[in-house]
């Protein structure tokens, strides 16, 4: 994990209540209330990616307004393709489902391989993130089409990686299913 990334699981832990302490040490709220909390840490991760991915959204929306009120038309489907990429992978990751974490669920899951799985998510947010860097709106102002157009390839590149990784990860939960 980079140093730069917070670690929500243990915000999550740290800003327990008192209620959620207790729970902590009545036999079968424990493992709950671990799950739980990782529950929480994991929403908290994909709305970070999807904000990257909105504020990228967003960026090439003006740079495609931009484009097409200077006249300048020869890129607008690349930067289209690539906003439709973008959408795509912001619903998949956003709304897929998450685990339960009842009392007594139907498959249990380890602790330490939930936590496991976190850890591969944030490469999620280090991915998002370049993507948000490389749809900043100064790339614009070079008047540069080959670069504009490197620059959405760079990030096509990136959802198309972000993608087969969010398969990988969904994988990977079919793996750590403990029967």
């Amino acid at each position: 994990m980079a140093d730069d990334v917070p670690d929500l699981a243990s915000q999550v832990e740290q800003n327990r209540g008192i209620i959620k302490k207790i729970q902590l040490y009545i036999p079968g709220f424990r493992a709950y209330r671990t799950g739980d909390d990782l529950r929480v840490a994991d929403a908290l991760l994909r709305k970070q990616v999807s904000e990257n991915l909105n504020i990228a959204m967003n960026n090439l929306r003006l740079a495609r307004t931009t484009l097409a009120q200077q006249g300048d038309f020869q890129v607008l489907s690349i930067i289209g393709n690539c906003l439709s990429g973008l959408q795509q992978l912001d619903g998949e990751i956003l709304h897929s489902a998450q685990g339960y974490t009842g009392i007594s669920p139907a498959v249990r899951i380890d602790e330490s391989k939930l936590k496991d799985l976190y850890q591969y998510d944030f490469n999620f947010i280090e991915t998002s993130d370049e993507i948000c860097k490389q749809s900043d709106p100064s790339f614009l102002g070079t008047g540069d089409v080959n670069s504009l157009v490197e620059r959405i390839q760079s990030m096509q590149n990136l959802i198309n990686s972000t993608r087969i990784n969010w398969e990988k990860r969904l994988e990977s939960v079919q793996k750590i299913l403990i029967r």
